[in-house]
């Protein structure tokens, strides 16, 4: 018979020994693999291992990670300054900065913006002297006498910061990906490696039309709160694009008297739709019915690679000229979505239910087409839901092919 109590004893008496011989495990591991774990703490916490063991007193200076997260309206600030100047010239995987201060009723907006841009500067270029390959700074402004030059930049993520000076990164000769979070654009953006360019929220001008010229863009996302719609270079390797056009009612036109100082097109240019014609998967949405992609119609573009397409309330206006466009000018188009809201069908108004479309003799559908989905929520008896319906079946749509939901 087995003593099970021996057995628990013997075993407890193995483990105490095990960890009486190697107690320290933590410093087993190679300095290498030490600074990598010590690479995802701020570089403040990672500075404040150098009191653990005499082995951990330089460990710090050698983390391929700078990440700042820190009120720097006070003297804060002054750590970098000696973080920086006491590391060792090792290459930088990551630059993260995060200005944490948070009172937005400061005297002078324009004076603290400008101190901000002077601290965070140097420690930008530091980064980039540093072959910094990922860089993120959340902070007020980005400095204006800064040219980012690099050959090992691939991805940059900025927050919550106002551009007055064009964002040129086209001596970033690597960067692929460049994401803008709630950050006011009152200038242009270039870069000619960019594959992935990402804005969210923020705004861009409400006056002059900016430019962006980035001819290798595979994924476009342009989801700004309010101004005018960037006027979008040739991007003929585009794969995936969403575009929100916030624009305001009376920007009806393509160009204003201050234009010159913006784009460099002629009136006769497209603004949005010619640059977005390489497009395999679109998504075009407006609140405003009489929108810069409605204005950009006349100009002709044809989707030729254009395979799956999201339309909003935009297309409902000038009986369905939108719609009816894209069906003659997207040749293989195979799943268009139809997203018609609620809350702006109250807003709108729509002629009445009792239209019909006469058939036409030859069909717009494409030979590759599948399905409509037409997305209004519990509205199924939205007068526009019975419009588009009336429409798409005079264009060659079956009812089978149509998906209300």
């Amino acid at each position: 018979m087995v003593n099970t109590r021996s057995m628990s004893l013997r075993n407890e008496g193995n483990m105490e020994g095990t960890l009486a011989i190697g107690e320290d495990r933590i410093s087993a591991l190679d300095d290498e693999l030490l600074q990598h774990v010590m690479s995802f703490l701020l570089s403040r916490d990672a500075v404040q291992t150098c009191v653990l063991a005499r082995r951990w007193s330089t460990l710090w200076k050698s983390v391929r990670a700078l990440r700042i997260k820190d009120d720097l309206a006070t003297d804060s600030y002054k750590f970098v300054d000696e973080l920086l100047r006491l590391r060792d010239p090792a290459p930088l995987n990551v630059c993260d900065i995060f200005d944490a201060y948070e009172d937005s009723d400061t005297e002078d907006p324009l004076a603290f913006c400008e101190e901000e841009s002077n601290r965070i500067a140097p420690w930008l270029r530091y980064a980039l002297l540093h072959q910094v390959r990922v860089l993120r700074v959340t902070a007020p402004v980005f400095p204006t006498d800064l040219v980012l030059v690099s050959s090992h930049l691939k991805r940059i993520e900025l927050c919550l910061m106002q551009f007055e000076e064009t964002l040129d990164l086209s001596s970033c000769q690597v960067l692929d990906v460049l994401e803008m979070t709630d950050c006011n654009i009152y200038e242009s953006i270039f870069c000619q490696s960019l594959r992935h360019l990402n804005m969210k929220g923020g705004c861009f001008d409400n006056e002059i039309r900016y430019r962006i010229s980035a001819p290798n863009l595979v994924s476009l996302q342009l989801a700004p709160e309010s101004g005018l719609t960037p006027l979008l270079d040739s991007m003929p390797s585009l794969v995936t694009a969403s575009v929100e056009s916030s624009e305001e009612e009376s920007h009806h036109c393509f160009t204003l008297p201050s234009c010159d100082e913006g784009c460099t097109r002629e009136e006769t240019f497209s603004v949005v739709l010619e640059g977005l014609s390489a497009a395999t998967n679109l998504e075009l949405t407006s609140d405003d019915l009489i929108s810069v992609f409605r204005m950009d119609l006349k100009w002709s573009p044809v989707f030729s690679k254009l395979k799956t397409l999201l339309l909003n309330e935009w297309c409902v206006a000038g009986d369905f000229t939108g719609l009816v466009y894209f069906l003659q000018h997207s040749p293989i188009l195979e799943t268009l979505t139809l997203q018609f809201d609620i809350q702006t069908h109250k807003k709108q108004r729509v002629n009445g239910t009792d239209e019909r479309y006469t058939p036409k003799k030859q069909s717009l559908l494409s030979k590759h087409f599948k399905i409509v989905k037409i997305v209004c929520g519990t509205m199924k008896d939205d007068a526009r839901v019975y419009r588009a319906l009336n429409m798409l079946c005079a264009h060659g749509v079956p009812l089978e092919k149509i998906d209300i939901q």
